[in-house]
């Protein structure tokens, strides 16, 4: 129990931190990320946010397991830092907007939050000029760390649980990422197989300040073998993530004060492959993997635990 509570104020500790840097790499430019939304009404908003939601969806449902051996009767523990990053291409980094009237509503090709400059367009007498948002995270790569912690095991089944609380601190925005989930050992049931096998699902919640709330969920199926140390593992999953936008557009024709708008944005992602290995060194682990899907994520960590 003393174990046990140590981890848990360890992992409490620690979610300062990880959570900034969480913010810093997925939202490290938050204010200017707010404000540009801000301006966009709800179409162009779901096209210039949606590169972001499907990185951010794809990054929470990452790195939930390094093996499909859940271990023998007894306590287990370990402490763990995942590293996530969604690799973002050229086409995520551009969307057909829809300029507001009165200028011309023909479809135009401009900047999403990951893209450089918003395109320019002029209304029928040439005299005004209409500026799309441009990009606010210049990135290929998406990154995001979570801490989590697994403990196990009963009748074959561990559980997972991801936690990083943090208050608003100046320009950073409250943050409340809570996640939890479970595994449970499948090859126990098949003494033969050559195989580690093993099932799992998982739900998280990520709340960022007052403007984005975002819900992640996956069904995975894994294997994993073990030689010495190293050990190998793969699975498909299937998930899904939603992200909620809430926010003022003070936009281009927006009424005296703004007007509020919301809309709820899916990630595109819902099929996975995963590959990768992992190194055992007594009670200190190492693994790295890679994602394949609609986006293709890579993911590493560390842990500590028996």
């Amino acid at each position: 129990m003393d174990t046990f509570y140590q981890r848990a104020t360890l992992l409490q500790r620690c979610s300062i931190p990880i959570a900034l840097l969480l913010i810093a790499s997925g939202l490290y430019a938050q204010n200017p990320l707010e404000d540009a939304v801000k301006q966009l009404a709800s179409d162009n908003a779901r096209g210039y946010l949606q590169p972001f939601v499907d990185g951010f969806g794809a990054n929470m449902n990452s790195g939930l397991y390094q093996s499909a051996d859940i271990g023998g009767l007894g306590l287990h523990l370990k402490l763990e830092f995942v590293g996530v990053g969604t690799l973002i291409g050229d086409n995520e980094k551009t969307f057909l907007g829809i300029p507001p009237p009165p200028f011309p509503q023909t479809p135009v090709r401009t900047a999403t939050v990951f893209g450089e400059q918003g395109t320019i367009v002029d209304d029928p007498s040439g005299t005004v000029q209409y500026q799309f948002q441009n990009g606010q995270i210049k990135t290929s790569f998406m990154p995001m760390i979570f801490p989590q912690v697994r403990i196990g095991n009963i009748i074959g089944t561990e559980a997972i649980i991801r936690y990083a609380p943090i208050p608003k601190i100046d320009q950073f925005p409250k943050v409340t990422l809570f996640g939890i989930g479970a595994r449970h050992s499948i090859s126990q049931y098949l003494p033969l197989s050559p195989v580690d096998l093993a099932a799992g699902l998982f739900y998280q919640s990520l709340d960022i300040g007052e403007t984005f709330e975002a819900d992640a969920f996956n069904i995975a199926a894994q294997a994993s073998k073990s030689f010495a140390l190293l050990t190998v593992y793969g699975g498909l999953q299937w998930e899904t993530s939603t992200m909620s936008v809430n926010y003022t557009y003070t936009g281009y024709g927006a009424p005296p004060g703004g007007a509020s708008l919301s809309f709820d944005l899916d990630g595109e992602n819902n099929f996975r492959l995963m590959l990768g290995a992992g190194l055992s060194l007594l009670v200190f682990n190492l693994n790295a993997d890679i994602n394949i899907g609609k986006v293709t994520v890579v993911s590493g960590g560390v842990g500590l635990g028996f």
